[in-house]
C-alpha cells in the first residue's frame, strides 16, 4: 500500500498542468492554521475552462444542436424529406420557420436534420481517429526500437494518402446503385464512406503528437520512480503516460471533429457527398444558390449555421488548449 500511495504522488508530480491550490481548513493542530491543499490537474483544467466564456458558450451551443439532432424525430416538425411542389421557395411562416426551398422542403427541419451527417462523420470519425493515434503514437514513444521505426514508417506512408481524393474514389466504388455495398446501405451510403475514410486516415498526426508527449514524459522522474518500483511497461503506460496525455489528446480531437465536419461540408457544397432524400446542410447551402435572387433566406440560413458550429469548434478547442496547456496562453 505504501509503494501505491507512493506512485499516485509522483504521478501527480509529473502532470504537465500548472499548479492551483485552494485555502482549506485542516483540524490537523489546535493552532487553527489553515493549510493549503493542491488541487488535482483536472480540477485546474476546468477552472481554466470555466472561466473563459467564450469556449464554455461554444460547448453549450454544441451540445444544444447535438441534442436537438438527436431527438429530431420526436419533436414536431414538418419531414424534410416529403416535398410540397406548390410551397417552394416561400419566406418564412408561422408554418415554415424559414420558408421552404426550391423544392419545397421545409428548411428548419432539413437544417436541424442536416446536422446528423456532420455530427456522424465529424464525432465517429474523430473516435477512431483518436482511438487509433493514442494507441500507436504511446506504443511508439514508449517502446522505441524497431517498434518506433516500424510505426513512423507507416505513419508516413499514410501521409502520402490525400484522403479527399480518397474519399471521393470510395464514393464513386461503393456509394453508386450498382455497388452492393451502395444498395446494403442505402441513403446512408455516403455517410458512412466518409466517416470509414475519414477515420482510418485522419489518425497519423496525432500519432506523431501523442509519440513526442510520451518521448517528453518517459524520461521523466514519476516514469523512472514507477519503474523502480517494479510496475510493469503496460501499467507506467496506462496509469501514468496515458492520464498525462489525455487532456492534450482532447484539444486535438477537438479539432479534428471540427476539421472532419469542415471537409465533409466541402464535398457537400461541391456535390459530391450527402445525396437527397438525406438532408445536408452543405447540399442546402449549395443548391439554393440557383434561388438567391427569388429568396435569399434559403442560402444565407444554413451557411450561418455552418459558419457558427464551425468556429464553436475552433472557440472550444482554443479553451480546451488553454486550460490542459496554459503555457501555450502564456507564451
Amino acid at each position: 500500500m505504501a509503494d501505491e500511495s507512493r506512485l499516485g504522488a509522483v504521478s501527480r508530480v509529473g502532470t504537465s498542468v500548472g499548479t492551483l491550490e485552494t485555502a482549506v481548513p485542516r483540524p490537523s493542530d489546535d493552532s487553527g492554521d489553515v493549510l493549503a491543499v493542491p488541487l488535482s490537474p483536472m480540477r485546474q483544467a476546468f477552472i481554466r475552462f470555466r472561466r473563459n466564456r467564450l469556449a464554455v458558450a461554444s460547448l453549450i451551443f454544441l451540445l444544444a444542436l447535438l441534442v436537438l439532432t438527436c431527438i429530431a424525430q420526436w419533436l414536431p416538425l414538418i419531414d424534410p424529406t416529403v416535398p410540397d411542389p406548390a410551397n417552394t421557395d416561400a419566406w418564412p411562416s408561422a408554418q415554415h420557420l424559414l420558408g421552404t426551398d426550391g423544392n419545397g422542403h421545409d428548411l428548419f427541419s432539413a437544417m436541424i436534420y442536416g446536422l446528423r451527417p456532420a455530427f456522424v462523420v465529424g464525432i465517429v470519425g474523430a473516435v477512431v481517429t483518436t482511438i487509433l493515434g493514442v494507441s500507436m503514437g504511446l506504443a511508439a514513444g514508449f517502446l522505441s526500437g524497431w517498434v518506433d521505426a516500424l510505426l513512423s514508417r507507416f505513419t508516413d506512408l499514410m501521409f502520402a494518402f490525400p484522403a479527399l481524393v480518397l474519399a471521393l474514389l470510395c464514393e464513386e466504388l461503393f456509394t453508386n446503385s450498382n455497388s452492393p455495398v451502395g444498395n446494403a446501405l442505402g441513403d446512408q451510403a455516403r455517410v458512412i464512406v466518409m466517416t470509414v475514410v475519414f477515420a482510418l486516415l485522419g489518425w497519423p498526426a496525432l500519432m506523431r503528437f501523442v509519440r513526442g508527449l510520451t518521448l517528453q514524459y518517459k524520461e521523466m522522474q514519476f516514469v523512472e520512480a514507477a519503474r523502480a518500483l517494479g510496475l510493469s511497461n503496460w501499467g507506467i503506460v496506462l496509469r501514468h503516460l496515458l492520464p498525462n496525455t489525455w487532456g492534450l489528446v482532447l484539444v486535438q480531437a477537438t479539432f479534428t471533429v471540427g476539421g472532419f465536419i469542415y471537409t465533409e461540408i466541402v464535398l457537400s457544397l461541391l456535390g459530391l457527398g450527402v445525396q437527397v432524400p438525406t438532408p445536408d446542410l452543405g447540399y442546402l447551402a449549395n443548391q439554393a444558390l440557383a434561388d438567391l435572387e427569388i429568396n435569399w433566406v434559403e442560402t444565407v440560413a444554413p451557411s450561418a449555421l455552418l459558419t457558427l458550429l464551425i468556429v464553436a469548434f475552433a472557440f472550444l478547442g482554443d479553451g480546451l488548449r488553454d486550460a490542459f496547456d496554459p503555457q501555450t496562453r502564456e507564451s
